[in-house]
């Protein structure tokens, strides 16, 4: 430490020497910060070498001789976004899309065996907890900006931060002294189920495509209540109720985590399993992940996102021409004074159905679906077929996005950034 603050002082001094040897000590950590931010080992290094520069004819600024690093690796962190923020997202790397979030740099040399343990660690974390390491982590948020959004001050956010990676740590350590394999993580979860369940809420992040599109969609909803709901299913419950009607993925598409339960494939079945009409109007929203077991590709993810729109009440109140217009509305807002078509569909949970198409030159993608549904569906919500209706809308995020940001491969909005 004592020669890294000496060189700092020599290079503050204009000693060329000195600081060729603060770039040899810290590049290293310089470059793996870039690669986190960047996913791309050629901008990355691009980046340190701007970081660089900018770091030495700024050296003046420093105060304080042993805050170098430190200091080092904020102008790298600015270099590296500033540079991701100019950068045409369709010629982003796919081979540096992570499959679990990294914590620091520290993470980008962990083997396969710790980011899976990484990845069962992060399922131990409350909702709140995980929305924050995504927004850190994935999202790159400032720490001011976690703690304007959460409305507390920035050092019971570092705290709070903390707490959350002690927390994380101990999971992996834990799993580190028992000397558990991958496929050993849990009893009751596969390692593959782990990993997708893992993977960032992008939803929750406004700079990713995926999070520009649901609030874009989200504001065409206003008076509609956000409900989490459940990721996996006791499918064996469900069938007994609804699932039959509301199945219309191949059973080959499951995603199963064993004892009788599956990874929900869309939002629809768990929504129309949570919630219940009690005599008033239910105007619900959600979003979240839903995941197929797929041959991933350009077009096809295991892991992918939604947003889902159900709304019950008295016939007269509810007119699916009305949800229609919804549906136009938010597609303008998303897509602009693009093509649409509208195509009669069928869906076993339905009485009527309709998937709504998009035209991009000369080829046309289905981006959403809406329906009335049945009366049976109507009666397992808690309403009078006779007196009530029921009708929703589902969307599918990462189409969308692929359209309103013209991301000619799936795989790449995960790391993708509109801010």
């Amino acid at each position: 430490m004592d020669s890294l603050i000496d060189a700092v002082a020599a290079s503050q001094a204009g000693d060329i020497e000195a600081y060729g040897e603060l770039v040899r000590r810290t590049q290293t950590m310089a470059y793996a910060v870039a690669l986190r931010v960047l996913r791309d080992r050629a901008s990355a290094q691009d980046a340190v070498q701007h970081a660089y520069l900018r770091a030495f004819r700024r050296l003046a600024d420093l105060q304080d001789p042993s805050a170098f690093a430190g200091w080092l690796r904020r102008i790298v962190v600015t270099v590296a976004l500033n540079m991701r923020r100019t950068r045409r997202r369709t010629l982003l790397c796919l081979d540096e899309v992570p499959d679990v979030p990294i914590l620091d740099e520290e993470e980008t040399r962990w083997s396969d065996v710790q980011r899976h343990r990484l990845a069962r660690a992060l399922l131990t974390l409350t909702a709140e907890e995980r929305q924050l390491c995504d927004r850190r982590y994935h999202g790159q948020w400032s720490v001011a900006r976690l703690a304007a959004q959460t409305g507390i001050d920035e050092a019971a956010m570092r705290k709070r931060l903390q707490r959350i990676r002690d927390k994380l740590r101990k999971e992996i350590e834990m799993a580190e002294q028992r000397d558990i394999r991958p496929e050993e993580l849990t009893h009751d979860l596969p390692t593959k189920v782990v990993e997708l369940l893992a993977r960032p809420q992008l939803t929750d992040l406004p700079e990713n495509p995926v999070g520009r599109v649901r609030e874009l969609l989200r504001a065409v909803y206003p008076e509609f209540i956000d409900t989490t709901l459940p990721e996996v299913i006791e499918l064996p419950e469900a069938e007994h109720s609804i699932a039959r009607d509301a199945m219309y993925v191949d059973p080959s598409e499951l995603h199963r985590v064993g004892h009788g339960r599956i990874l929900r494939y869309d939002l629809t079945l768990p929504l129309l399993l949570t919630v219940r009409y009690a005599g008033q109007p239910l105007r619900i929203w959600a979003s979240g992940k839903a995941y197929r077991l797929c041959q991933v590709d350009a077009l096809h993810l295991e892991a992918f996102h939604q947003a889902e729109v159900l709304w019950i009440d008295e016939r007269d109140r509810v007119d699916p021409w009305q949800v229609t217009g919804r549906v136009l509305q938010s597609v303008e807002r998303v897509l602009p004074r693009r093509t649409v078509k509208i195509v009669p569909t069928q869906y076993s949970m339905c009485s009527e159905a309709w998937e709504l198409e998009v035209e991009d030159e000369g080829q046309w993608s289905e981006v959403l679906a809406w329906g009335v549904f049945s009366d049976r569906i109507v009666s397992h919500l808690g309403g009078d077929p006779a007196r009530h209706r029921a009708v929703g809308v589902g969307y599918g995020l990462e189409r969308l996005a692929m359209q309103r940001y013209r991301i000619d491969d799936i795989r790449k909005i995960d790391v993708a950034s509109v801010a």
